[in-house]
């Protein structure tokens, strides 16, 4: 076994300017706010404290992007108040008492903050916890261990169990320790990410946001369309017939009906006209902490829909039938809107962002500018004019620098940035906490959600910000038969659980990636390689899963959201041939066309990359697909490599929605 100490960070900027507030205010007091740590308190024994591994700490993230987090606590259960400061020293054995092989080092950070080396105090019945961080798919890891562990300045060792339940972490190969610290600071931090320093750029207001729009109270009409060898702008116009309700999130969900009755979902769009037009129709509603965006219609207001559709010589056109307009994107009634003349659409269908209703003239020249852009430079329409290399961030840190336009910090915001902070990537849900098996938290920070989206709205820079959905393979299927059919309805099942709870979510990084990990050795706690007794079970019943059912699962997942929304399907994973990569879940099945976003080849150091290569380190993407398919690294924080201050990320914009994907 080997051990290293990691250095001391400054304070990270990971933490925003109100939660810091409160962390640090809570680290002060440490775990006794009725007094300050004293240097002849005495030092806990073992005697005086029940250690544990609980399954989850309420809220913390557990598992996300390629690494996974858990707490030891320790719990005075004396009479007297004791101490602890430092790291414990733990060893890795497995249930029959062999040692685990563990790099073993000794961080001044947790996998949500920096964690000074203080004394912390506590009194009977209070908890200090230590906070353990390590790859989520670590060779020679296992899922069934005890901890060795001493306290500091203790001579012998205690034994601490692994948590209860079905999703033990994988323990082994690396792991860092941060210093013990107050169990209170741990929930303050928690209550922290969903605390935003940075204004929503929308109008905000705490008064009650009405209910969704039902298909039955909205009118839809076909106002105007114009089609010719530049393409096609058609105008769409909803009214509120009803009582005053939402139209939920910044992009409508359209089907775009063709004569014969295919059709498909129109897609997003982000033209700066639009989005600026869009701005004054949107309202934040914020209840406590939460935020939920959205357009309000009050009864008889209308407003603006515009699809565009680029001429093209690659693709036969088709006859334009019909508009149905979805009120919510999880799912439900439309209401359709059939065209009065004929106009024929001869691209990909995409939509603009909702638009002033009056005067009915204003959406068409927005749409007819865009178009214009278009004919001006046919790649405009998939990436817009923006074709550079962006940094950003994922998860639950580090948080993004300034008060507008928002930087990218160069490890925490004390070290200086890295230029313009030009997209987040946060995880709107879990299969786990959909299912109902953990209630850890999600890994999202709300500061850097409105920093993303500030910084396009706002500042016109930056690809804004999009989310992610923690996955779960077809092992995890309450229905599980090893069939396809089941596979891919499980895929399906996850992609409208995401839909539902992005819901309200201001989203134009117009992707959807689904996250697809394992723990890098059997059995597989996701489910893409072991088969379990239901979503939540504990009990392996099998530990091979057909690729081509596993890809079912992908399939499903990546189609709905084709499907079903005006996103687009992304997917996270690891290239390489090992158990926990790509190739190790699919075998030799393709990406197909869709985005990639990889962690493999990064790097745990914070030398900027100027672009895919010539950096430290280099991407190792997966599945065969086109470099077009190439979007974005994670390039220092992913695949457990823990550099102290989260995840970095960079994506290239040139290959945003590509048509060569």
């Amino acid at each position: 076994m080997s051990r290293r100490t990691f250095p001391p960070r400054t304070v990270l900027s990971a933490i925003t300017a109100a939660a810091a507030a409160v962390i640090l205010t809570a680290g002060t007091a440490s775990a006794l706010p009725s007094a300050s740590p004293t240097s002849d308190m005495a030092g806990c024994r073992a005697s005086d404290l029940q250690i544990s591994v609980p399954a989850a700490i309420p809220g913390d993230p557990a598992e996300e992007m390629g690494k996974q987090a858990w707490n030891l606590v320790f719990r005075d259960n004396s009479r007297a108040a004791c101490s602890l400061r430092g790291w414990p020293h733990v060893q890795v054995r497995t249930a029959s008492g062999k040692t685990v092989p563990t790099s073993i080092g000794d961080a001044s950070f947790s996998n949500l903050a920096v964690v000074p080396d203080e004394q912390v105090v506590l009194r009977p019945g209070q908890s200090a916890v230590v906070t353990a961080m390590s790859p989520a798919a670590a060779p020679g890891c296992v899922t069934r261990w005890t901890l060795a562990l001493t306290l500091p300045g203790a001579a012998s060792a205690v034994s601490v169990t692994e948590p209860a339940g079905p999703f033990v972490p994988c323990v082994g190969g690396r792991l860092l320790l941060s210093p013990f610290y107050a169990e209170q600071t741990l929930t303050s931090e928690v209550r922290g990410l969903r605390v935003s320093a940075a204004p929503t750029p929308f109008p905000a207001t705490t008064a009650a946001e009405p209910p969704v729009c039902t298909a039955a109270a909205l009118r839809a009409q076909i106002t105007s369309a114009a089609s010719g060898a530049g393409g096609t702008a058609v105008g769409l116009r909803i009214s509120n017939a009803g009582s005053p309700c939402v139209l939920r999130g910044s992009w409508p969900t359209v089907w775009v009906g063709e004569a014969g009755g295919a059709g498909q979902v129109a897609k997003v769009f982000p033209d700066p006209a639009a989005l600026q037009a869009e701005r004054a129709l949107l309202t934040t509603y914020e209840r406590g902490t939460a935020q939920d965006t959205a357009l309000t219609l009050r009864h008889d207001q209308a407003v603006s829909i515009a699809l565009l559709a680029a001429g093209t010589r690659t693709r036969a056109c088709r006859r334009l039938a019909s508009l149905t307009v979805y009120p919510s994107a999880a799912g439900g009634a439309g209401r359709t809107a059939r065209t009065a003349v004929p106009v024929s659409i001869c691209g990909s269908p995409r939509i603009l962002s909702y638009l002033p209703g009056d005067p009915a003239d204003s959406a068409m020249g927005i749409a007819r500018g865009a178009l214009d852009a278009i004919r001006a430079d046919p790649a405009v329409t998939a990436q817009g004019s923006d074709t550079g290399f962006y940094y950003g961030t994922d998860s639950a840190a580090p948080t993004a620098c300034g008060t507008g336009p928002y930087t990218e910090p160069a490890g925490d915001c004390a070290n200086g940035t890295e230029g313009t902070y030009g997209e987040y990537m946060g995880m709107v849900g879990s299969f786990a906490n959909w299912q109902g098996c953990t209630t850890s938290g999600l890994a999202w920070d709300q500061s850097n959600y409105n920093m993303a989206n500030d910084n396009l709205v706002d500042y016109h820079t930056g690809l804004g910000a999009a989310g992610y959905w923690f996955a779960a393979g077809p092992g995890r299927d309450p229905h599980y038969n090893g069939t396809a059919s089941e596979a891919t309805a499980w895929g399906e099942e996850q992609a409208a659980a995401f839909l539902s709870a992005a819901s309200g979510l201001y989203f134009n990084f117009r992707y959807v990636f689904i996250d697809i990990e394992n723990n890098g050795t059997a059995p597989d706690g996701n489910g893409w390689n072991t088969v379990w007794n239901g979503p939540c079970g504990g009990t392996a019943e099998a530990e091979y899963i057909d690729p081509s059912v596993d890809y079912a699962t992908y399939l499903g997942f990546t189609s709905y959201i084709d499907a079903h929304s005006p996103y687009l399907a992304g997917v996270y994973s690891a290239g390489g041939p090992w158990y926990g990569a790509w190739a190790g879940i699919f075998g030799g099945e393709p990406v197909g066309n869709t985005a990639e976003w990889t962690f493999t080849n990064e790097q745990s150091e914070l030398d900027f990359p100027s672009g895919f290569t010539g950096s430290a380190a280099s991407p190792y993407w997966f599945g065969g697909a086109p470099a077009a398919c190439d979007l974005m690294w994670q390039w220092s924080g992913g695949d457990g490599v823990i550099n102290g201050y989260g995840d970095f990320d960079q994506a290239y914009a040139a290959y945003d929605a590509n048509a060569s994907c």
